[in-house]
């Protein structure tokens, strides 16, 4: 069996699709990538949806993508799903998500908002990530309120034994101010032993194209160490800042 991540967030809205392709680019000129959108809500996946920007961005041979469940509302999975008379059976997600993980090196799954979110009724991103004992990737954002929800975003991981395989800020201001740099230092120095990567905030023009070329505090995982990622000097930033 291959290695699995789960792209969750602390918030709908954060960067997931982004970060989630991003990694699949990264990784796949080294190895086989698999890139599954679990649940689609409130968009048709190939038409407006997840899997449809992961092959628009990503563009690279070697990415297989997919899409396991999708319903039309932009809701919640299992409020989703009650709502057009059907449900979203977690076995049945698992189940098919082993078969894609079975073929591939690294299958990167993005879920719907915060790990917390319920797929269905009593099951939600945390039990999944747990049936498939994949690691997580936390996307956060970098401004005023993301160290209470990453907090309680990491506290609920490790509640769980869920492992976390890296913090990514996603969207700092190329100019960052104060707050955001205070906030990388603070969850760097609280967690220094989890890579922090972090994603500048792209224009139209580079995110069409998906160039993005990250920074990083504290380790990088290894299917990372070949890839364009730069190491951030924050005291630097921090002087720029003030």
């Amino acid at each position: 069996m291959g290695r699995v991540l789960l792209v969750t967030g602390t918030d709908t809205g954060v960067g997931k699709t982004i970060v989630a392709t991003w990694l699949a680019k990264a990784i796949a000129p080294r190895e086989r990538v698999a890139l599954v959108k679990a649940v689609q809500t409130g968009a048709e996946p190939l038409g407006d949806g997840d899997e449809a920007q992961y092959r628009a961005l990503a563009n690279v041979e070697g990415i297989a993508t997919s899409t396991l469940a999708s319903f039309a509302e932009p809701l919640a999975p299992s409020i989703a799903a009650r709502r057009e008379g059907r449900t979203v059976t977690p076995s049945d997600l698992v189940t098919r998500s082993h078969w894609i993980v079975a073929k591939f090196a690294v299958t990167i799954i993005e879920g719907s908002g915060g790990l917390l979110v319920p797929i269905a009724d009593e099951y939600d991103f945390a039990d999944f990530a747990a049936a498939l004992k994949a690691s997580l990737v936390i996307v956060i954002r970098p401004g005023l309120g993301t160290l209470n929800h990453t907090l309680l975003t990491v506290e609920a991981a490790e509640r769980r034994s869920l492992s976390i395989e890296a913090l990514v800020c996603c969207g700092l201001d190329t100019k960052p101010r104060v707050a955001e740099i205070e906030n990388l230092r603070y969850l760097h120095e609280r967690f220094p032993k989890t890579p922090l990567l972090v994603l500048h905030k792209a224009s139209p023009r580079q995110l069409a194209r998906l160039e993005l070329r990250p920074l990083h505090l504290g380790p990088l995982p290894d299917y990372l160490r070949r890839a364009d990622v730069e190491p951030m000097d924050l005291a630097r930033l921090l002087a720029e800042a003030t």
